[in-house]
């Protein structure tokens, strides 16, 4: 009996090491929402890509609105990874609604290097593990590949991926090179006051052709299989399921029209900002609101659009504002929210 205990105590200490390097080698990247306090009564979480924690900044819907949300999106996540995510996180929170981006149906199963970046953010059990379990790959076309290159042994030990990082830990390196970009957050939005223009002009949902990159153009089968997936699991917990698409330059013509067909088959609402009217309504301005080539927006151009969302909650959403509780309480949600929007605010105007 001692040496099972002995083996036992072995056992956990070297888990624990493990963990703890886990944390130590692994870059840092987790910028998901503090939703310990002021989400207790929630009414929406945003789900989707990178398009959605750089445009949609709840702080900001809470200003228009009252209304308490969070941004729970990865970098170019495709939706059998939104799927898990959203798993995951309706086990502590339940929204009445939930909002997914589209983008994600321009991939099949992602880039091995973002879906890293998103399993690393995911806590270990059972839904993660099945995750990796049916995570493929795409080529450099988005098209999913049947051999996979990357090892699978990185999803469940980022060890395994990132131990050559020693030399960084020594060099005060220790922050991979997203964290000054993902330093200012707000309830999982990221903030940046970057400005780009394009040098090529090309229009709002352009063609394959005139974007000049190869996106999927219908909705395949793996995306049907995880939204469906989604659908039902939003369903089983009396959560509504709203399709919409944040502007950007990089929405084709091909997927716009896929998504619009497939949102009508299904029966669900498709909210799209990249049409003329939403555009101009928005006053989205193309030479001060994007924050770089990828048609991630800035503080000022996500200003708008969270906005405009919280507009499109307010005439189609059952939500209560907020804003009117007891403020003078510091634990109460207007006090929270009302917190959080001037730490953004002072962190726009900044100089």
């Amino acid at each position: 009996m001692k040496k099972l205990g002995k083996a036992l105590i072995f056992i956990l200490i070297l888990l624990l090491l493990l963990i703890g390097a886990n944390a130590l080698f692994m870059p840092q990247t987790d910028f998901s929402a503090d939703t310990s306090k002021g989400c207790e009564d929630l009414d929406y979480i945003v789900l989707g890509t990178s398009n959605v924690f750089y445009d949609v900044n709840p702080t900001v819907i809470w200003d228009e609105a009252g209304y308490v949300g969070y941004n729970l999106s990865s970098e170019q996540a495709p939706i059998i990874i939104n799927y898990y995510q959203l798993k995951t996180e309706l086990k502590k929170h339940t929204p009445k609604v939930v909002f997914f981006d589209t983008s994600g149906f321009q991939y099949n199963y992602g880039k091995a290097s973002f879906n890293q970046l998103s399993l690393d953010k995911m806590p270990l059990n059972f839904d993660k593990l099945k995750l990796i379990s049916e995570l493929k790959e795409d080529d450099e076309k988005d098209n999913s590949i049947t051999v996979d290159n990357y090892k699978k042994i990185n999803y469940l030990i980022p060890l395994y991926k990132f131990h050559s990082r020693w030399k960084e830990l020594f060099e005060r390196t220790v922050y991979s090179k997203y964290h000054d970009k993902y330093e200012h957050l707000f309830m999982g939005y990221v903030a940046t006051k970057d400005h780009y223009i394009y040098e090529k002009d090309y229009p709002w949902l352009p063609t394959n052709e005139e974007l000049g990159a190869g996106y999927v153009t219908e909705i395949t089968d793996v995306n049907r299989h995880y939204f469906g997936l989604m659908r039902e699991l939003c369903e089983s917990k009396g959560i509504r399921l709203v399709l919409f698409k944040t502007p950007s330059k990089g929405w084709t013509k091909d997927i716009h029209e896929a998504v619009t067909k497939f949102a009508k088959e299904e029966g669900l609402e498709f909210f799209e900002m990249n049409t003329p009217e939403p555009l101009a309504e928005m006053g989205i301005d193309e030479k001060t609101d994007l924050a770089d080539s990828s048609s991630h927006f800035n503080v000022y151009g996500s200003e708008k659009i969270s906005r405009y969302l919280a507009q499109y909650m307010k005439r189609t959403c059952d939500f209560k504002d907020k804003r009117k509780t007891e403020e003078e309480n510091p634990e109460s949600t207007a006090a929270i929210w009302n917190g959080l929007y001037e730490s953004y605010r002072s962190y726009v105007e900044a100089e």
